[in-house]
């Protein structure tokens, strides 16, 4: 809770704009070394000059700060009083200083992402584990969505960087992207499916076959459609699922087949529960970028992720797959 502002007395000049930081940070020096000469000594300045600034904040705040004690001096309870303030005043000040320090030395700051499905649950989280491992003192936060809710997002501000498979085909404001990582999407079916028998298997007989796939604004599922439209063939889809993990899950049961990322099916295939079929044109190969509004500044964080990334070896840092969505 705030504490309510002080009340300015009329007629007097509040009190933030007669003191200066410089003032308050001489008079802490006079308190911790015990005079003037000390002081300034010890903060490179000369004698008058310390003295000089040192009366000039006595007549701001109205009140005398030093007395004489033996041959130096001594803080007044007035004096006291305003540097116990300033302790903490200087104390905010430094803290200040020191995070943004942190900042422009990327040892500080939240880099915010979004991912598109299959990118955000499979790639994603090994990429950013491994770039906040190179900058420990930030933080990462990652949000999970389709493509043009991923999109969305990114030009809400709510989000740094997007990555996603398919560039938008218009945006409301000019974009940036960049290559982040290869993607292949493999058409799947479960073992004991008639299309497991070693044959290549031709599009228009995986397209005869009751089709699951994702809902609309996926990525995945525009490059599927623009595949079939393109060798001629219609695509009627039995189910539409939003989740990797629930189509996954449709195709093991032989509800039907799909296609889908070659990330996302990785832990199902080692374990048995899907198989890839050998259809002839696949797999569909597509890139997921990196894309960030073109005017948005980069902080020093920001910086250092887009340079994390065209490093070119994102690939190298994705492990085996650990989940099924």
């Amino acid at each position: 809770m705030f504490a309510p502002s002080r009340r300015p007395v009329p007629g007097r000049v509040p009190f933030d704009q007669q003191v200066t930081v410089h003032q308050l940070r001489l008079l802490r020096a006079v308190a911790q070394h015990g005079g003037v000469s000390p002081a300034a000594a010890a903060l490179g300045l000369s004698q008058p000059a310390v003295s000089h600034q040192l009366k000039q904040l006595a007549s701001s705040v109205g009140v005398p700060l030093l007395e004489p004690a033996g041959r130096g001096v001594r803080l007044t309870r007035g004096g006291l009083l305003l540097d116990e303030h300033a302790r903490r005043i200087l104390g905010e000040f430094d803290a200040a200083g020191a995070a943004i320090d942190d900042l422009m030395g990327v040892r500080a700051g939240v880099l915010r992402v979004a991912g598109d499905t299959t990118v955000g649950i499979y790639v994603l989280p090994d990429v950013l584990g491994a770039f906040r491992a190179a900058h420990p003192g930030t933080e990462v936060r990652l949000a999970v969505d389709n493509r043009d809710r991923a999109l969305a997002r990114l030009l809400a501000s709510e989000v740094d960087f997007a990555v996603i498979g398919r560039r938008p085909d218009r945006s409301p404001v000019p974009l940036l992207e960049r290559p982040f990582l290869a993607n292949e999407l493999v058409a799947i079916a479960a073992p004991a499916h008639p299309l497991v028998d070693g044959r290549p298997v031709e599009l228009a007989r995986l397209a005869a076959e009751p089709f699951i796939i994702r809902e609309p604004g996926s990525g995945t599922r525009e490059t599927v459609e623009e595949a079939f439209r393109a060798a001629g063939l219609e695509l009627r889809p039995v189910m539409e699922l939003a989740s990797n993990g629930a189509i996954k899950r449709a195709v093991a049961r032989q509800l039907g087949v799909s296609i889908l990322s070659r990330y996302a099916i990785g832990l199902e295939v080692a374990v048995g529960h899907l198989v890839e079929l050998p259809v002839v044109g696949l797999p569909l190969r597509r890139t997921w970028h990196l894309v960030y509004p073109r005017d948005r500044h980069l902080d020093a964080l920001d910086a250092a992720f887009v340079e994390f990334v065209a490093g070119g070896s994102i690939a190298e840092l994705v492990g085996h797959p650990l989940t099924t969505d």
